[in-house]
């Protein structure tokens, strides 16, 4: 095991980035930057398989800052939409910085995507952390909040990504993941939807024709988000169904089962590499890169529309304004905790 860290451009404004890398006793890696505490690359080393990179990224800081699309980003204070740009708490009303409209998409303008966060290591050689102070009034929130996020990456390729946060009063909080995966490597326009998904999701929140959740939970059972048995994504795409005119492809929020074992599993059918994944938060955003621009990523790659699929773990889109919804508030002084797992093996 070995934790190594090298330069990685500017941003440009000029401040300087460090991408950390993690590299496990199999040969696997998963790199970090410190630039909004991004996953900039996951290679596991699988037996029988060719090592390869298994999320969208690019070469330097100055890559993600012109593609957009928060690729790998963690993003916060609120990820997804809150409808309106303002919520209300403790009966005040916060209005918030709008980025997508008249709504606040994954934590406004700036938000923890572009945030400088702090690296350091544990004692562990397999284990990273990254911290990030946001101060009250941020982006329109309320509260001081402290965040840590640790990352490990363990000889066996799962990837462990944990969140502790504490607030020094009632805020909102739903932090999630933004990577973009294709399993099978390609990362070309439209590849990624070849991938094929299985998720233990009995319901999901439909979206109006603005692409909007509509405040109304309802059973995936016979629909294009059905995915309890696995099915291509590329299959689902091409059938015709209001849900995905709405939103030009998947972005739904997908609600778990929970219980034992994995909440969905992604595999790549030409690779033949799996990812399970585990996680504690109650639901996912599935996005299938509906809205990519082109870019220039990694070794040569050309992104554009579905070249990666994200699986968000979060609280419902808009839960903030929906009172039916599980509740994304963090009350001040009370320690939060969040574990996700994505464990990749070979099949």
């Amino acid at each position: 095991m070995a934790i190594t860290k090298r330069p990685f451009g500017c941003t440009a404004d000029g401040t300087p980035v460090t991408c950390w890398t993690i590299t496990n006793q199999a040969g696997g890696s998963v790199s970090v930057l410190d630039l909004g505490c991004i996953l900039q690359a996951v290679v596991p080393c699988l037996p029988g398989k060719a090592s390869q990179d298994v999320v969208m990224g690019f070469d330097d800081a100055a890559g993600y800052e012109a593609a957009g699309g928060f690729i790998g980003a963690t993003v916060g204070r609120c990820a997804n939409r809150i409808v309106g740009g303002a919520f209300r708490l403790n009966g005040k009303e916060y209005p918030l910085l709008c980025n997508e409209g008249k709504n606040h998409l994954h934590g406004g303008r700036v938000g923890f995507s572009k945030r400088l966060w702090t690296a350091s290591c544990t004692q562990r050689e397999d284990q990273l952390q990254m911290t990030l102070f946001s101060p009250d009034g941020e982006e329109g929130y309320p509260g001081n909040l402290w965040v840590t996020v640790t990352i490990t990456f363990t000889d066996d390729n799962r990837l462990v990504f944990e969140t502790d946060a504490v607030s020094d009063a009632d805020t909102v909080f739903n932090l999630t993941n933004h990577s973009y995966f294709d399993l099978n490597g390609r990362f070309t326009q439209e590849s990624a939807c070849a991938q094929r998904l299985w998720a233990n999701a009995p319901f999901y929140t439909p979206v109006d024709a603005a692409g909007i959740v509509d405040g109304t939970i309802q059973r995936t059972a016979g629909t294009v988000l059905d995915f309890s048995e696995p099915a291509s994504l590329q299959s689902r795409l091409e059938q015709p169904d209001p849900q995905l005119d709405a939103v030009g492809g998947f972005d739904h929020n997908l609600i778990f089962a929970g219980g034992e074992g994995p909440a969905a599993t992604l595999m790549g059918e030409e690779s033949g590499i799996r990812m399970d994944f585990y996680t504690e938060s109650g639901a996912m955003q599935l996005y299938s890169g509906n809205y990519l621009r082109v870019s220039q990523g990694k070794q040569g790659a050309v992104y554009g529309r579905r070249s990666g699929v994200c699986l968000e773990p979060q609280f419902y889109p808009n839960s903030i304004n929906m009172p039916q919804f599980p509740s994304p508030v963090l009350k001040g002084n009370v320690p939060y905790h969040n574990q996700t797992v994505y464990r990749f093996y070979a099949d």
